[in-house]
């Protein structure tokens, strides 16, 4: 069953048995050890891939609970905007959830919306706390904040799946919104989501020059803006009351 290891000749003795036996055993025990030695590397080599992949895993979980503190501090300058950023995350998965997106774009989707400011990190903390309407001076430096913000997660490879929604969710359907003035469907989808979802944020919060929309204010608003500011598929979604928005 296990197969023949050697073979001996006739006439034979003792010793050739011996010979053949031992040469044999040895055979087998190589054999043995081998596989042992193969298995104990396979094994080996599945230890390490696990750490690797935990490690990655700790290392993700500590940049993104950095990168929500700094949301939370740029939320935090803005007693009006205090948890803006979970806000948009929570509506711009409803809304892909309506569109068909699957469990696995929609938690991609959430990731890169609640960092979808975090280019106000340099901008000038007077400007975000300012009460009143902004200065022409002041708005372009606001406009600034997508391209700072792309810039710093250019620099984490496992953010790149945010880059999109940072850098276009001022992109209007019309071609006018910043900074690259793509149109329509040039815009990511991703983006145009969350430009949605950031714009219905703002508008049910009070603000120093202006009240809170109440719904029907708000789903007129999205109307005036369909097929200008905002894709009108994602609109009529909303309009069509198949998003919940509270």
């Amino acid at each position: 069953r296990l197969g023949a290891l050697d073979y001996l000749t006739k006439p034979f003795d003792k010793d050739d048995v011996v010979t053949v036996i031992e040469r044999g055993l040895k055979k087998k025990n190589d054999s043995i050890r081998l596989k042992l030695e193969h298995e104990n590397l396979l094994h080996t080599k599945e230890l390490l891939e696990k750490e690797i992949e935990k490690a990655r895993e700790n290392l993700m979980l500590y940049y993104e609970g950095t990168i929500k503190a700094l949301i939370r501090a740029i939320d935090a300058k803005d007693h009006y905007t205090f948890d803006h950023s979970e806000h948009v995350a929570r509506l711009s998965s409803a809304i892909a959830e309506k569109i068909g997106f699957s469990d696995t774009m929609r938690d991609k989707l959430e990731h890169a919306a609640i960092m979808h400011d975090i280019g106000k990190i340099g901008v000038n903390e007077q400007i975000l706390r300012k009460e009143s309407l902004l200065t022409a001076e002041e708005h372009a430096e606001m406009r600034k904040h997508p391209e700072i913000g792309a810039r710093i997660v250019r620099a984490i490879p496992f953010l790149e799946d945010t880059l999109d929604v940072i850098l276009y969710h001022h992109e209007r359907f019309d071609g006018n919104g910043y900074p690259e003035g793509l149109k329509g469907n040039k815009i990511p989808l991703s983006a145009r989501i969350v430009s949605i979802a950031d714009t219905i944020d703002a508008m049910m919060r009070d603000r120093p020059y202006r009240s809170a929309l109440s719904f029907s204010q708000l789903i007129n608003e999205l109307q005036k803006g369909s097929g200008t500011q905002f894709d009108p598929e994602i609109i009529k979604l909303v309009n069509d009351n198949k998003v919940k928005l509270f």
